[in-house]
This record gives structure tokens, sequence and C-alpha cells, in this order.
């Protein structure tokens, strides 16, 4: 499926209680995204037995890239575990320890739909900086990329959550209210 844009950055905590149930707080938007990247890995088996092969394709891993105009302090505190102060200084440390969340966005398609994403369990690292220096007649802006790590649920193998639908869909409209989850009733 063609995308063009991206809009709508969110991120919800995750939380995991001693018997491994997983909740996910209120989502909060993040600052303008430029770019998201999501490069999955797989685990591959092949059995050849009968002179058939059997071949056998799991979810391992993806690395989640977001470029976003701003990293503000709030947002960076929160994804990475770091601590902010009343006057909004945050401080990072060898005791930081990232916590997981869910991370939701929305991108454009060329029929007017949307395609809706939660990615269910993202654990991010430091980024890295670069500054520039200003140029006398132009200059250009430097922006923050943040890595995370995407793993899938222990308790129901999923990673993500993918609908294309209009914005006035119900299920569309209702998405950065909540973390989506299967609705498998009926």
């Amino acid at each position: 499926m063609a995308t063009y844009g991206l809009k709508n950055l969110y991120r919800a905590p995750v939380t995991v209680d001693t018997g491994g149930v997983i909740t996910y707080g209120t989502p909060v938007k993040m600052a303008a995204a430029i770019q998201v990247d999501i490069a999955v890995e797989f685990k591959e088996g092949k059995l050849e037995a009968d002179d058939k092969t059997k071949k056998k394709k799991i979810f391992k891993k993806a690395l989640l890239t977001i470029n976003q105009a701003d990293l503000p302090p709030a947002d960076r505190a929160a994804l990475l575990g770091e601590t902010e102060d009343l006057d909004g200084v945050v401080y990072s440390g060898m005791n930081d320890n990232p916590p997981c969340f869910a991370i939701g966005y929305q991108m454009a398609m060329d029929d007017g739909l949307y395609t809706w994403k939660w990615l269910y369990d993202v654990k991010f690292s430091v980024p890295n900086e670069t500054g520039m220096t200003d140029k006398e007649e132009a200059f250009e802006y430097s922006t923050s990329t943040i890595v995370g790590d995407v793993s899938r649920r222990e308790s129901d193998n999923l990673w993500q959550a993918t609908h294309v639908a209009a914005p006035d869909d119900a299920v569309a409209a209702a998405w950065f209210t909540a973390v989506r989850e299967p609705n498998l009733a009926g």
C-alpha cells in the first residue's frame, strides 16, 4: 500500500503486572514526526521430508527509527527513563532504565484513506545528536532521531496493529484514544 505523509505520532506507556498482564496508559501526542522507518527481522526455518519442503517464517524483532522536528524534554525523559526536574531540565544517568511504550501514528494514502498503526512494545535508546553552525545566507535544521527496538507481546505474540480507513471510520476516529486491542467478540 502506497503511503505519503505522516502525522499524529503518539506514545502510550506499557505496564506488565506480575501475572504478565499487559495494560497501556493513556496515549500522549508527541512532537511532529518527519519520518518513521520500521526494519523487520524474521527467523526462518526449512524442513525437507517426503519430497516436500515446509518453510516457516516467524517475527523476531523490528527496529523503529523516528525522525522528529523536535524531541521535547518531556518526551525524551519519558521515552528514555530519564529525570526531568521542575525547571524542565532533563538529567541522563547510569541508572536510567527506558520503559516500554506503544507507538501509534497515521499515514495518508492516495485514495483518501489512511493507514493507522500501533506498535505494541517499543524500547528506545539514547539518540545521537548533531549540531551545525549557522551559515550566513542559508541554514539547515538539525532534527531529532530516536531508535527503538520493537518486540512482540509474550501474551499473544502480536507486535503491530494496522487499520486502513477513512478518518470518519469509527475505529479510526478512536485510534489515538487508546492502544488498539483485537476485537474478537462475536
